[in-house]
């Protein structure tokens, strides 16, 4: 985002109101989370969840379903944390408490909409990255779940617009960024990175947060922001995007990211495209019935 806009939108941000404040127990997670491994304090990673019911049901939830295939049910959050792993764990903290964050927004979009494509692009990234065993796994997930962060900062500063953002997109089948660009002068990227910044979020997320639609060539984030871009578009056009049809074909040996994940990964250039893209299609229809059941979960 160059200096001129980032400029301007700030100054809209201070005049038409606050933007959510990440709460105090996900705040202070996320500098755990964002420490090394072998330095990071699990003891006091259970403590701060255990604050939060909601944080530690879900975790004793996920830590008890078929998934984990436990012999005798874990009752304590400690020992829910050390089964699932802080990796896993981190994606539940995420996952649980960012849609209570947003529940003022006017968007027009409604939240289980919204969230079901956030979650989907999550699982996809992590799946993706698997397959193709990249150095970045471990950031997959929050860069998925996160990239979006800026439709909802629009949705609860410019109401009234976006709600005509959304229903053109729409009517005309484009893309939601585009609409954007159009009537506001820029999208949910740049208005995400403020968010990010305003969030202290780490470096890569917030450069994915800005670059998801636009993924760099350069820097130290290409494969993450190339693997987004490829989860966010895949969900979009599999019944897991913005409740509307977009009027664009897939294919994924044709598009950049590919191309430049392709360039880094050797595993990625000798695999069989259409193998590929039917997997990814037949994992996006089990990504519909795993979001259908975080949401159920956090729900309850």
């Amino acid at each position: 985002m160059n200096a001129a806009t980032n400029q301007i939108l700030s100054k809209r941000v201070r005049e038409l109101g606050n933007l959510p404040a990440m709460p105090s127990v996900l705040n202070s997670l996320t500098e755990h989370f964002s420490q090394d491994p072998s330095r990071m304090n699990i003891r006091k990673v259970v403590e701060l969840i255990s604050y939060d019911k909601s944080l530690a049901a879900q975790c004793l939830r996920v830590a008890n379903s078929a998934l984990y295939h436990r012999y005798s049910e874990i009752q304590s959050v400690n020992d829910a944390v050390l089964a699932l792993g802080l990796g896993r764990v981190r994606d539940i903290v995420y996952s649980c408490s960012l849609p209570q964050l947003f529940v003022g927004a006017k968007q027009g979009m409604a939240p289980a909409t919204f969230w079901r494509h956030a979650l989907g692009t999550a699982l996809v990234s992590q799946h993706l990255g698997q397959r193709l065993a990249v150095a970045c796994q471990d950031k997959l997930y929050l860069a998925g779940l996160l990239h979006d962060i800026g439709i909802l900062v629009n949705a609860l500063l410019f109401p009234r617009e976006f709600a005509a953002i959304l229903h053109t997109a729409e009517t005309t089948e484009v893309p939601l960024c585009e609409v954007e660009q159009q009537v506001l002068g820029f999208s949910h990227c740049e208005s995400g990175r403020i968010l990010a910044d305003i969030w202290k979020l780490p470096a890569s997320i917030s450069t994915i947060v800005e670059f998801h639609h636009t993924p760099p060539t350069e820097g130290d984030d290409v494969e993450l922001a190339a693997i987004i871009y490829l989860a966010d578009l895949l969900c979009r056009l599999r019944g897991l995007g913005y409740g509307y049809y977009e009027a664009r074909e897939f294919d994924l040996g044709s598009e950049f990211a590919w191309r430049t994940l392709t360039e880094r990964y050797p595993v990625a250039a000798q695999m069989d495209m259409a193998r590929l893209t039917f997997e990814l299609d037949a994992y996006c229809v089990e990504v519909h019935a795993m979001v259908d059941s975080i949401l159920a979960g956090h729900a309850k």
